[in-house]
C-alpha cells in the first residue's frame, strides 16, 4: 500500500516544506554576503534573496492549486518563515556590513509593530474564537514586502536608493498594518452581529 499524501495541515506538505526552506536560506545569505563588499558577494546574496522570494510565491500558488485550506498551518507558518528569513538578512547586513540599526528598523517597522498583535492573538483563545483571523498578507502587505526587498537589495549592492526605499517601506508597511487591524476588527464585528442574530432564532 502506498503512503497517504500529506494533508494540507501537515508539516510534510510541499507548500509548508517550501516555506521552511527559507530558514536555511537565511544562513546561506549570511555566508554569501560575507564581510567583504565585493560585486560577487553582492550578486550571490541577491540570488539567495531571489530564491527565497521564489519559494514564497510557489508555496502559496501550490497551496491554492491543490485546494488547501488558507486557514491551516500554512497561514501562520509562511509569514513566520518570512520574518525569520528577513531577520537573518538584516542581522547579516548589520554585523557583516555595518548597516545602522535605525535604518534596518525603518525597513521592518511593520513587522516590529505587528509582532505584539500576533502574540496577543495567539495567547488569548477568546480573541481567536471571536476573530478567527486569517493571517494571509493583503495586497498592501505584499506591496510593502516588495519595497522592503528592494530596499534590502539596494543595501546589499551599496546603492544610495536604499534610504528612500526604506522610508517608502515604512509608510506602506504602516498603511498595511492599519488595514490589517481594520480587517480584523471588521471580521470580529461581523461574527458578533451574526451571533446576536442567531440567538433570537434559537429562542423561537
Amino acid at each position: 500500500m502506498s503512503e497517504p499524501a500529506p494533508t494540507p495541515s501537515s508539516i510534510n506538505s510541499l507548500p509548508n516544506l517550501l516555506s521552511l526552506s527559507r530558514l536555511p536560506l537565511g544562513g546561506v545569505f549570511w555566508v554569501a554576503l560575507g564581510p567583504t563588499p565585493t560585486m560577487t558577494n553582492a550578486v550571490l546574496a541577491i540570488g539567495v534573496m531571489a530564491l527565497a522570494a521564489l519559494t514564497d510565491v510557489l508555496d502559496g500558488t501550490i497551496a491554492r492549486r491543490r485546494g488547501m485550506s488558507t486557514a491551516g498551518m500554512g497561514s501562520w507558518l509562511d509569514p513566520i518563515c518570512d520574518k525569520l528569513f528577513v531577520g537573518a538578512v538584516l542581522a547579516a547586513l548589520h554585523f557583516e556590513r555595518g548597516v545602522p540599526l535605525w535604518l534596518l528598523a525603518v525597513i521592518v517597522a511593520r513587522e516590529l509593530m505587528q509582532l505584539p498583535i500576533v502574540v496577543v492573538y495567539r495567547l488569548f483563545p477568546t480573541l481567536r474564537h471571536w476573530l478567527r483571523y486569517d493571517f494571509r498578507a493583503s495586497h498592501l502587505g505584499k506591496a510593502a514586502t516588495i519595497i522592503q526587498f528592494l530596499a534590502i537589495g539596494c543595501l546589499v549592492m551599496g546603492w544610495p536608493a536604499a534610504v528612500p526605499l526604506a522610508w517608502g517601506a515604512f509608510g506602506l508597511g504602516l498603511t498595511a498594518l492599519i488595514d490589517y487591524v481594520r480587517r480584523a476588527i471588521t471580521i470580529g464585528q461581523t461574527r458578533l452581529t451574526e451571533t446576536h442574530e442567531d440567538k433570537p432564532r434559537q429562542g423561537k
